[in-house]
């Protein structure tokens, strides 16, 4: 498969990427970054775990002329778990803001609900960038008159749960960070083929964690079983799958219950999948600017992309291929990395009511 290369226009770096495998490299643009009104903004999660469907919406966003270019940059969220995390956080942010100012960045478009939360809040504090609008990708996708297409739903969720492909319904999970707002529940919702959802138990302001907070704060059991009650809850509604619009949700709810079959909601629109059973357990890819943490006293992979002549600057090399928690425990790191499992790219998503809720 050909490297997936992206022009990041807050740091003038040109990043490539391959795809399984996410080694990764950049290297300093020719000229300063262009002015870019309207953003893409995908997140760490959705640049690890879903390479293609990362470039396929950025396609339809560009092509439509809903984004002038993209970021692949970190939120920053992350870093407040780092040694002295609130000043490495803090000091992230500033850059960001300062980068996303001298961009002439006014609107951008956000697909991660942690990210935007994120951008909204450090962007709110700088007077540079307090009038940036940060809008939520599915209500995006909504307005632009994209929809999942029934028929792609009944088919990928038969193909993993034993179900009537006529009579599937799914349930959403809705993310922590969206609480407040609601807007990515809606746009899933607004998205997903009219009459297929049903309601669990806990959704929306009342949604619980999917579990992936409790991991990264090194209670796994506890986080797991926040996973099958997710899956139970699916169960008792006669969902035959759960749909997010986080990427970690996803990942968590894939890999660690399995009543029920996951899906993030841009898999159901592109008809992609991604092989979360496959996936590395270990984000591998964060991309920073030039002063990052040190990656083998985090224990997480940061590149650094403004300036590099190679990319990764300042971080060592089995941190770049592999993430350096998992190189340090000599853990494996599977061939397959989260690669769709038809091994295509995603398909062009269609839209209006006639294409999209068939």
């Amino acid at each position: 498969m050909e490297p997936y290369v992206f022009d990041d226009v807050l740091t003038g770096s040109t990043v490539t990427c391959a795809y399984p495998g996410l080694d990764a490299s950049a290297a300093k643009g020719a000229s300063a970054p262009a002015a870019c009104p309207s953003l893409f903004f995908p997140g760490c999660s959705f640049v690890n775990y879903g390479l293609p469907l990362v470039k396929a919406t950025y396609d339809l966003l560009k092509d439509a002329g809903r984004v002038d270019g993209m970021s692949l940059l970190c939120c920053g969220k992350i870093l407040g778990f780092e040694p002295d995390g609130p000043a490495v956080r803090a000091a992230f942010e500033r850059q960001l803001c300062a980068h996303v100012a001298d961009a002439g960045v006014k609107r951008i478009v956000a697909a991660c609900p942690n990210c935007v939360a994120a951008l909204r809040a450090a962007l709110s504090r700088d007077e540079r960038t307090a009038d940036v609008q940060v809008v939520v990708l599915p209500q995006e996708l909504a307005a632009m008159g994209y929809r999942v297409d029934a028929k792609v739903v009944r088919r990928l969720v038969a193909a993993e749960a034993s179900v009537d492909g006529a009579d599937v319904a799914v349930c959403v999970h809705d993310s922590c960070p969206d609480r407040s707002t609601g807007e990515f529940a809606d746009g899933v919702r607004a998205l997903l083929p009219e009459g297929m959802v049903v309601e669990a138990a806990h959704v929306r302001n009342r949604s619980f964690c999917c579990g992936s907070l409790l991991r990264a704060a090194g209670k796994f059991e506890a986080g797991d079983k926040q996973a099958r009650r997710h899956g139970e809850e699916a169960e008792e509604v006669h969902a035959a799958a759960i749909v997010t619009a986080c990427v970690s949700c996803a990942f968590q709810l894939a890999t660690k219950q399995d009543a029920v079959p996951v899906f993030h909601y841009l898999e159901l629109l592109f008809d992609w999948r991604v092989d979360w059973a496959h996936a590395s357990q270990y984000m591998k890819l964060r991309f920073l600017f030039d002063d990052v943490p040190d990656a083998e006293a985090s224990g997480r992979a940061f590149v650094g992309l403004e300036g590099a002549d190679d990319g990764c600057k300042g971080v060592p090399a089995a941190a770049r291929s592999q993430g350096s928690a998992a190189a340090a425990a000599g853990a494996p790191v599977d061939a397959d990395d989260g690669c769709g499992k038809d091994g295509g790219a995603p398909a062009r998503p269609g839209k209006d009511e006639a294409d999209g809720r068939g």
